[in-house]
């Protein structure tokens, strides 16, 4: 199962998609409590691909909605390499 993780920098989140053969960066954000906060432990990708908590806060779910967009480059151009 695909895990997206992420860590904190200095006003930076790095987001990072964990795989059985190891971990790929995705991008990098301007820092957010909020979405530091709901990927604190990490997420498993299917979990956010079901993910329906709209409108509550419009920066979570701006970078949900690049994540799969991510993900599918990372897979095609850099796991298929």
């Amino acid at each position: 199962m695909s895990k997206i993780v992420v860590s904190k920098g200095h006003d930076v989140l790095y987001f990072y998609l964990q795989e059985k053969e190891g971990l790929y960066f995705l991008f990098s954000q301007k820092f957010s409590k909020g979405v530091w906060k709901f990927f604190e432990n990490g997420r498993y990708e299917a979990e956010l691909l079901a993910f329906h908590d709209w409108k509550r806060n419009p920066r979570l779910n701006k970078t949900i909605e690049r994540i799969p967009r991510v993900t599918r480059y990372v897979r095609r151009y850099v796991l298929a390499a």
